[in-house]
């Protein structure tokens, strides 16, 4: 890092913390404390205002701080990416929102630095799903606020296993997107655990007027099942190609490649594991041998 980049990142450190040591800095980027002594004197030579805390360090003169907006050419090019991607893949007011800051960060941005994005966006398209996240979707908003508001929600929600239809009241505890769909992750009073409920096979959701306190289980994350597979090196290259989203790692033999995948339970890999018939051997779990082997028998009573 050279010195300038050193001195704004110090610059930073000051405008968010109360006061900092010299050590803490030192330490930050890896220098001397007399070399944070020096920095330090150039910033008020720069006309910084620190002010010296015996035993405590630095802190900014109160009232002073930075301007809000000041991106490196990377910076601005995540932002500007991350943002037409939002807007390819997001449907209410929140394209255009995206648009307009977009547009105001664009005003304020240096030449050479608003050349570099617009030349990235000019050689980088994204093709994503057809199918779009609403966040202006009421059913979303009402879990928003549910979540917010530690407030019980009731649905009535079809189970995949049989197609079931159940009331439950659930405790809200967090929304997660992927694969085109959004997820609830809850803690369910019916099965008395932590669950995820897949927003589109719920069939009604009413907010209650109730509310909940927090439990030692809700700050559990779900047990992580971990899956492991056997690959022919000549089916490697497929495999990758239409990678499922739990792969963590591959390791390589004489005459075979191990995958390892983290899922949350089998029915997230079970349809992508069939899609390679004999092409892929489970290693691991035993479970989830037993799980595909009663699929293929259903399969084959479907069939005959």
């Amino acid at each position: 890092m050279n010195r300038i980049d050193r001195l704004f990142g110090i610059l930073l450190l000051l405008q968010r913390k109360s006061h900092i040591r010299a050590e803490d800095i030192a330490q930050t980027y890896d220098i001397t404390v007399r070399t944070v002594y020096r920095d330090i004197a150039a910033l008020h030579e720069l006309g910084v205002p620190i002010v010296s805390l015996p035993g405590e360090g630095y802190r900014l003169m109160e009232g002073f701080y930075l301007p809000p907006l000041v991106f490196t050419p990377d910076e601005a090019s995540a932002l500007f990416l991350g943002g037409r991607m939002l807007v390819h893949q997001a449907d209410g007011h929140l394209p255009d929102t995206t648009i307009s800051a977009l547009e105001k960060i664009s005003a304020i941005l240096p030449k050479r630095t608003a050349n570099h994005v617009k030349q990235l966006s000019d050689i980088i398209h994204f093709t994503l799903p057809t199918r779009k996240f609403n966040l202006d979707d009421k059913r979303l908003l009402l879990l928003q606020n549910a979540i917010l508001d530690h407030r019980i929600v009731h649905i009535a929600y079809h189970s995949l296993k049989d197609d079931l239809l159940t009331e439950r009241d659930i405790e809200p505890l967090q929304l997660t997107y992927g694969n085109g769909t959004w997820y609830i992750h809850a803690y369910c009073r019916l099965r008395n655990d932590i669950r995820e409920f897949r927003l589109d096979r719920i069939e009604r959701l009413i907010s209650t007027t109730y509310t909940f306190a927090p439990r030692e289980t809700q700050q559990q994350t779900q047990d992580i099942i971990t899956v492991k597979i056997r690959v022919k090196p000549e089916q490697v290259r497929w495999v990758r190609e239409r990678q499922h989203y739990g792969f963590v790692e591959a390791k390589y033999d004489d005459a075979y490649i191990t995958m390892t995948y983290e899922i949350h339970q089998f029915s997230e890999i079970r349809a992508w594991i069939l899609g390679w018939g004999a092409r892929v051997q489970i290693i691991e779990p035993k479970a989830l041998v037993d799980d595909i082997r009663n699929e293929i028998k259903s399969l084959l009573e479907l069939l005959t």
